[in-house]
C-alpha cells in the first residue's frame, strides 16, 4: 500500500513539472507568432518608403532569424527577396547581389527547391534592373521551366511581368502581349499584378508608332481593374504619360513624367514631353544626364558580380536536380533487385511444390503395393512362391521407378539451372548492348561538341582578326603626322587617340587651308563597333564641309543635318571645331555639347593661378539628335603665345581601382605648372600623369588629347 502511494506521488510531481516546463514553451511559440506576424505587417508597410532604409534592413533581418527558427520556409524567401529589391532601388547593388548569394546558398543547403525558384527569380531581377536583358530573359525562362517541373501551383507571375518589360524594350509587340495574358492566367494572381499586367498590354499597343483606338481599349481596362482593386503601380502612371501623348496632350504628359518615382522613367518621359512641346535645350539636357545615369547603374563591376551570382545560382540548382536524378535511379535499382529476388523466390517455391508433389505419389505408390503383398499372403500359403516371385517383381518394378523418378529430377534441376544461365546472359548481353549503345551516343555528342568548338575557335579568331584590322583602318583615317607644317607659320601641334576597346568611337582632324587651320576633336556616345563607324562617318563630314572654307559654326550645323536623318540607334557626337587665321591669332569655334578646351597664356610663369583656365563657352547639343537645332558659334581674336588643349572625357573621367576621376582639377593644376617645351611633351606629360593614377584599373572610355600653340 505504502509503496501503490509512492509510486503515485511520484507520478504526480513528474506531471506537474511537465505542465510547468510546457507553459513557457507554449508561451513562446505564442510570442513568435505574434511577433512574425508584426514583423511582416512592418515590412510590407516600409518596403516603398524611399527613406527607410536603414529601418526595413532591420526589420527583414529580424523576420529572417524568426523565420529559421520557426520554419516559415515562404516568409523567410520572400524577407529576403524583399531585402535584396530594396537594396538594389537604392543603388546598393553589390549588398543585393550578396543578399541573394546567402539566399540560394541557404536554399541549397536546406534543399529547398521553392528557395532556389525565389533567389533565381530575385537574381534575374537585379539582372533586368541593371540593363543585362538576355541574362535577365534566360533567367526567367529558366524560372518558369523549374516552376512548372517543380512547384506547378506557384504563382510566378513576376517574372511573366518581368518578361514583358524586356521584350517591350525590344519592340516585340507580340510577345509583351503573350507574357500579359499568361501573367493573368497565374494561380493567386495579386491586384497590383493584374493592373501590371493590364499596364503591358496598353503599353504594346504603343510599339510601332502607336496604335490608338487599340491603346484606348486597353486603357478602358487598365482603369476598371484600377477601380475595381484599388492597386496603383508605377508602371500605370508610365500608363498615363502614354495616354496624354497618344490624345495629344503634351502639358499634362509633361506633368505626369515629372511625377514619376523611378529616376530612369522620369528623365527618358520628361526629355519625349519637352521634345513634344519643342523644347529643344531642355530635351538635350535630360537626355544627357538619361545617358550618364543609365551608364553609371550599369558598371562592369556589377556585372561581373551578377553574373557569378548567376553562376552560384545555376550550380545550386544544377546540384539540387542531381540529387533529386541520383535518387530516382537509386530507386529503380532497388526496384530492379526487389523483381530480381521476387522472381527467384517465386521459381525456388515452384521447385519444391514439384519435389514434394512427387515424394506423395511415390508414398502412395508404396503403400498400395504393401497392401497387394498383405493381401496376397493372407489369401493363401500355396501362392506363397508366387507371391515372393510377386515381391520380387515388385521390388525390381520399384527400383526401376525409384530410377527414372531420379533421373526425371535430374533433368528437371538441369533444364532449370540451363534456363537460368541463358536468362543471365540474355540480360548480360541485354546490359552490354544498351551500354554500347550509350558510349556510341556519347561519342558522337563528345565528337559534335568538338566540331562547334572548333567552329567557335575559328569564329573568335576570325572577329578578332577583323577587329585588328578595322582598328589599323580607324587608327589610318586620323593624321600622324604632325611637323609637317611650313616652318615660317610656327605651328606646334600633336594629338594621341587610345581607344577603350580594339574599336573606338573618338575622333580628331586637322588640315591646313590657304593660312587657316582647321582642328576638330569629338566624342561618339559609346564604345565599340558602333561608335568606330560613327566616328569615320564624323571625321570624313567634317573634313569634306571644312575645306568648303565655310565658319566652324556651319561646319557643325552640316554635320548635324547629316548625321540626325534615319538615326534610328539615337547616337549622338559631341564636337569641338576651330578655324584658326595663322596670320591674326583669330580663332573661330563652335562647341557641340563636348568638354571646354583649356588655354594656357605662356607669357605668366608656370604656377601662377591664372596661366591656366578653361573656355567659357555656348555649350550647345550634340550632333545627330535633332535635324532642327541651332547652333551659336564664338570667337577669341588672339591666342598667339597660347597652348590650347582640347581632350576628350576619357581624360579627366579616367578610374583608378578605388573609381576616383582623374578630374578637371588635376588636369588645370598640371597645365598650369607645365614648362611647354613641346606640344608631344606636354601630351606624353599628361597621358603618363593619367597612367599613374589610374594604376591597374582597365580603361574605361576613349581618351583622345590635341594639344597646339602658335607663335
Amino acid at each position: 500500500m505504502i509503496t501503490m502511494l509512492q509510486y503515485w506521488l511520484k507520478y504526480c510531481k513528474w506531471m506537474v513539472s511537465l505542465c510547468l516546463l510546457w507553459l513557457p514553451l507554449t508561451a513562446t511559440a505564442q510570442e513568435n507568432t505574434s511577433d512574425i506576424e508584426q514583423l511582416r505587417k512592418d515590412m510590407y508597410r516600409l518596403f516603398n518608403k524611399r527613406d527607410s532604409l536603414q529601418q526595413f534592413i532591420q526589420v527583414t533581418n529580424k523576420l529572417i532569424e524568426l523565420s529559421k527558427q520557426t520554419n516559415n520556409e515562404d516568409l523567410l524567401y520572400r524577407a529576403w527577396a524583399n531585402q535584396a529589391t530594396i537594396l538594389s532601388y537604392n543603388g546598393k547593388r553589390d549588398q543585393a547581389l550578396e543578399t541573394v548569394k546567402e539566399m540560394s546558398e541557404f536554399a541549397r543547403k536546406n534543399d529547398s527547391k521553392y528557395g532556389l525558384l525565389l533567389s533565381t527569380q530575385t537574381n534575374a531581377q537585379l539582372f533586368s534592373s541593371l540593363q543585362m536583358e538576355n541574362e535577365a530573359e534566360e533567367l526567367f525562362l529558366r524560372c518558369i521551366s523549374y516552376k512548372e517541373q517543380f512547384l506547378p501551383n506557384h504563382n510566378i507571375a513576376p517574372a511573366y511581368l518581368q518578361l514583358a518589360k524586356i521584350y517591350y524594350n525590344r519592340k516585340k509587340k507580340d510577345k509583351v502581349l503573350e507574357m500579359a495574358e499568361k501573367t493573368l492566367q497565374q494561380p493567386g494572381l495579386l491586384p497590383e499584378q493584374r493592373v501590371q499586367a493590364l499596364g503591358y498590354k496598353c503599353m504594346a499597343a504603343t510599339i510601332g508608332g502607336g496604335d490608338k483606338e487599340e491603346f484606348n481599349r486597353y486603357y478602358a481596362d487598365l482603369q476598371r481593374a484600377i477601380q475595381e482593386t484599388g492597386a496603383s503601380m508605377n508602371l500605370s502612371r508610365r500608363v498615363d504619360v502614354y495616354h496624354a501623348d497618344l490624345n495629344g496632350d503634351y502639358e499634362k504628359m509633361l506633368e505626369l513624367a515629372q511625377s514619376m518615382s523611378s529616376p530612369l522613367d522620369r528623365l527618358f518621359l520628361t526629355s519625349e514631353a519637352y521634345r513634344r512641346l519643342g523644347r529643344w535645350e531642355e530635351a538635350c539636357n535630360l537626355v544627357l544626364k538619361f545617358k550618364r545615369y543609365s551608364d553609371s547603374i550599369n558598371s562592369v563591376e556589377v556585372r561581373n558580380i551578377a553574373l557569378n551570382h548567376s553562376l552560384a545560382l545555376d550550380a545550386a540548382r544544377a546540384e539540387n536536380e542531381a540529387k533529386d536524378l541520383k535518387l530516382k535511379n537509386q530507386q529503380l535499382e532497388l526496384e530492379h533487385i526487389t523483381d530480381e529476388l521476387e522472381q527467384r523466390r517465386l521459381e525456388e517455391e515452384a521447385l519444391n511444390l514439384s519435389l514434394d508433389k512427387q515424394s506423395i505419389e511415390l508414398r502412395n505408390r508404396e503403400i498400395e503395393l504393401e497392401n497387394a503383398v498383405v493381401q496376397r499372403e493372407n489369401d493363401s500359403l500355396d501362392r506363397y512362391n508366387k507371391d515372393l516371385q510377386l515381391s520380387e517383381w515388385a521390388s525390381k518394378m520399384e527400383a526401376q521407378k525409384q530410377t527414372e523418378h531420379a533421373h526425371h529430377v535430374f533433368m528437371t534441376m538441369l533444364a532449370i539451372i540451363a534456363a537460368l544461365v541463358i536468362a543471365s546472359l540474355a540480360f548480360i548481353l541485354h546490359r552490354r548492348n544498351k551500354h554500347s549503345k550509350e558510349i556510341e551516343t556519347a561519342y558522337g555528342k563528345l565528337e559534335d561538341a568538338y566540331n562547334r568548338l572548333e567552329q567557335t575557335t575559328a569564329a573568335k579568331e576570325r572577329i578578332e582578326s577583323e577587329l585588328r584590322i578595322a582598328r589599323e583602318i580607324q587608327m589610318g583615317m586620323v593624321p600622324h603626322v604632325f611637323d609637317a607644317f611650313p616652318k615660317e607659320l610656327g605651328i606646334d601641334l600633336f594629338a594621341s587617340m587610345t581607344p577603350a576597346k580594339e574599336v573606338g568611337g573618338d575622333l580628331y582632324d586637322f588640315f591646313l587651308k590657304d593660312k587657316k587651320l582647321y582642328v576638330c576633336v569629338g566624342d561618339v556616345a559609346g564604345k565599340g563597333v558602333p561608335a568606330s563607324m560613327t566616328m569615320a562617318v564624323a571625321v570624313n563630314l567634317f573634313r569634306s564641309v571644312a575645306k568648303e572654307g565655310v565658319t566652324p559654326v556651319h561646319i557643325v550645323s552640316r554635320i548635324n543635318s547629316t548625321l540626325s536623318s534615319d538615326n534610328e540607334s539615337s547616337i549622338f557626337v559631341t564636337m569641338f571645331i576651330a578655324e584658326i587665321d595663322l596670320e591674326t591669332g583669330r580663332m573661330d569655334f563652335c562647341n557641340a555639347g563636348h568638354n571646354p578646351p583649356l588655354i594656357v597664356n605662356n607669357q605668366l610663369k608656370p604656377g601662377d593661378a591664372s596661366r591656366a583656365r578653361y573656355i567659357n563657352m555656348e555649350p550647345n547639343a550634340p550632333v545627330g539628335l535633332w535635324p532642327e537645332l541651332d547652333y551659336v558659334g564664338e570667337s577669341i581674336d588672339n591666342i598667339k603665345g597660347h597652348t590650347l588643349l582640347i581632350y576628350t572625357d576619357g581624360l579627366t573621367e579616367a578610374e583608378n581601382e578605388e573609381q576616383q576621376q582623374h578630374g578637371e582639377e588635376r588636369l588645370l593644376h598640371l597645365m598650369g605648372k607645365d614648362q611647354f617645351v613641346r606640344a608631344e611633351s606636354t601630351v606624353n606629360m599628361i597621358l603618363s600623369d593619367v597612367a599613374s593614377h589610374v594604376g591597374n584599373a582597365d580603361q574605361s572610355d576613349d581618351l583622345t588629347i590635341l594639344c597646339l600653340k602658335i607663335q
